[in-house]
């Protein structure tokens, strides 16, 4: 009986040897005995379901830590509750390479990683840092710790607790969430419901039920109507064969017709050319005739005035007979003594 006990101590024993044997060389082989670790805290109000103990964290999408505590706190002032996280995050992960060209803002940011990893967190906070919970797979719903810079979201911080704080975003998860909250969903039920049965009467209306019919007869009459219309066309396009050729020959006929009508017009044109010459000639002339200051003018206005003074000797001489017509006898002045 004891050797038997004996036994089973020496191989328990061996065997927690070797196990702790396995595991310093496991530990002293990746480094993490000599790894500087920093513990932050983030809280999130909105539920963490997915997201477990030793769960990755992540910096766009490189791994820089683990999940190392969830609890739950609650206000009760407020009623308020949150769910702090506490992670580990290794150092060395992020390396700091500071360029020639790099702006007094960067330079202030190397030397705080100089100071204290506290200051360094802080000055990465003010420019954007946020934590926010991703999904790690969506067929098993594991959650994941997500860093990365957010400068346009809020700075939102607890400040209930020792451990340096990094705040926290809602995920796209919860803006989603929280977007369907904010919609009128009784009311979007309720529209689509009346869509729905509106739908529904229009579908069992009974004008619908005799659409076919009513379709089926419009088409019969239509294919009637393309009948009759292709009946008529058909002797409607002979015709205009037809008279396409008699235009045909019209024309050929005009083309001979022309050819004399054009040559009779040619020499009318001719004629009426020289008619115009003689008739400019013409008018030439009259208006040498006519001119004011021509002789035949003048002697025409000469004698139109002797006309004038003989019509006006004329109308003396009649006048005069009316007063003593005894003058035709005894001429002007009475009898002579």
């Amino acid at each position: 009986m004891s050797a038997t006990a004996n036994k089973t101590t020496i191989g328990v024993f061996v065997l927690v040897a070797v196990t702790l044997a396995v595991a310093a060389v496991v530990a002293l082989g990746s480094g993490l005995l000599f790894t500087e670790k920093y513990t932050c805290i983030m809280y999130f109000e909105n539920s963490v379901s997915g997201l477990e103990v030793g769960a990755p964290v992540v910096f766009r999408g490189v791994p820089i830590g683990l999940v190392k505590e969830i609890s739950l706190e609650a206000d009760p002032a407020h009623m308020h509750f949150y769910i702090p996280v506490v992670v580990e995050i290794v150092g060395g992960k992020i390396k700091l390479v500071q360029s020639g060209k790099a702006g007094a803002k960067d330079a202030s940011l190397v030397e705080s990683q100089a100071d204290t990893p506290n200051a360094m967190l802080a000055e990465l906070v003010d420019r954007g840092l946020r934590a926010q919970l991703i999904t790690q797979s969506f067929v098993t719903g594991q959650l994941a710790v997500s860093l990365d810079l957010m400068p346009d979201t809020p700075l939102r911080l607890v400040g209930r607790s020792n451990l340096p704080e990094i705040p926290t975003v809602p995920s796209t998860f919860d803006r989603l969430t929280q977007t369907i909250k904010r919609l009128p969903l009784e009311e979007l039920v309720n529209r689509l419901t009346s869509a729905v049965t509106g739908f529904e009467k229009l579908v069992n209306s009974p004008e619908l039920c005799q659409m076919p019919a009513k379709l089926d007869n419009a088409l019969n009459t239509g294919t009637d109507l393309l009948r009759q219309v292709r009946d008529k066309v058909s002797p409607l396009a002979d015709s205009l064969d037809d008279a396409a050729r008699s235009v045909s020959d019209l024309a050929k006929h005009l083309d001979h017709r022309t050819e004399g009508l054009s040559s009779s017009a040619g020499k009318t044109l001719e004629t009426l050319n020289a008619a115009l010459k003689d008739g400019k000639s013409a008018i030439g002339k009259f208006e040498k005739v006519v001119n004011a200051d021509s002789p035949t003018v003048t002697d025409l206005n000469r004698a139109l005035s002797e006309m004038a003074g003989a019509a006006r000797s004329i109308r003396e001489l009649a006048n005069y007979l009316e007063r003593h017509p005894e003058a035709l006898l005894q001429g002007k002045g009475g009898p002579r003594k």
